[in-house]
């Protein structure tokens, strides 16, 4: 189908409703490096823009976006671009992708993370994690960097006090970093609980983007996550809510579970292979 049929499409969707988009890295790797496909091709990246822009979408931020909540959903037609964990590509591939077309998008930055490699992916300049400066130089772009914890745990299984300590850390070392407020925040995995979600409100956000299908309640913001793997027509079934119900169908679901058995056996013979030899016997 051509670039036209899915800006008609998207063009659709713009008149109905605002879509937060949500990636981890702009990057061509190989899959053993990026075995959960983390990595969006820059050229896939710049078509999914073009498309949303051909289709009349005017980009915000997240804040920007929550801003314009007060209460009830956005107004329609608004698109916010995220990105999760803070690589290194969101400053050196992603950055001048959108500069080129004037949009500013929001970073979710683990600060734990910072200067280091993805625990995702292969250690290799694909993994890199942003460094202070560059995560200055973003904010000074216009960009919004926002708070992604500390160490990236999974706050549904954690208590308030600890979910306190992982989410509001996170933020005043981001805002010594950047030297501005940090509005928003990002859950890990999209996971959270009754604890994670009265310390984000506690600790005083605008608001909170999760994972998959969920409302415009400031706390819990609906978000398309988009992978590598997600060709024009999942993008659009993520974009619009359809997407959860089909792959929570019975069918899909069994899918699901032989390919993530499958990345698992792979995952551990490159972990066994990549293993230095022990000691020789006698």
């Amino acid at each position: 189908m051509t670039s036209r049929f899915w800006a008609g499409a998207l063009r659709r969707v713009a008149q109905r409703r605002s879509v937060i988009l949500g990636y981890h890295g702009i990057a061509v790797a190989p899959a053993r490096d990026d075995l959960f496909r983390l990595l969006v091709p820059p050229a896939q990246f710049a078509m999914h823009v073009a498309l949303l822009s051909e289709a009349g979408f005017r980009f915000v931020t997240v804040a920007e976006l929550a801003d314009q909540l007060v209460g009830r959903d956005p107004p329609p037609g608004l698109a916010a671009i995220s990105f999760d964990d803070g690589l290194k590509d969101n400053y050196t591939t992603a950055l001048p992708i959108l500069r080129e077309l004037g949009i500013r998008a929001t970073v979710y930055v683990v600060v734990g993370f910072i200067g280091g490699n993805s625990p995702w992916i292969r250690p290799s300049a694909v993994g890199r994690m942003l460094e202070e400066d560059e995560i200055r130089a973003l904010a000074a772009e216009g960009w919004e960097i926002g708070a992604h914890t500390m160490t990236h745990p999974d706050l549904s299984r954690l208590d308030y006090g600890r979910c306190v300590s992982e989410i509001v850390r996170s933020r005043e070392a981001l805002e010594r970093i950047v030297g501005q407020p940090i509005r928003t925040f990002a859950y890990p995995f999209g996971r959270y609980g009754p604890a994670a979600l009265a310390a984000a409100r506690n600790a005083g956000f605008r608001a909170a983007v999760t994972i998959g299908s969920g409302s415009w309640s400031p706390l819990e913001l609906t978000r398309a996550m988009i992978s590598a793997r997600d060709p024009l027509p999942v993008m659009m079934l993520k974009l619009t809510d359809h997407y959860e119900p089909v792959v929570n169908s019975p069918a899909l679901r069994v899918v699901r579970w032989a390919s993530k058995q499958l990345r698992s056996g792979i995952r551990r013979e490159y972990e066994h292979a990549a293993r230095p030899p022990g000691p020789s016997a006698g």
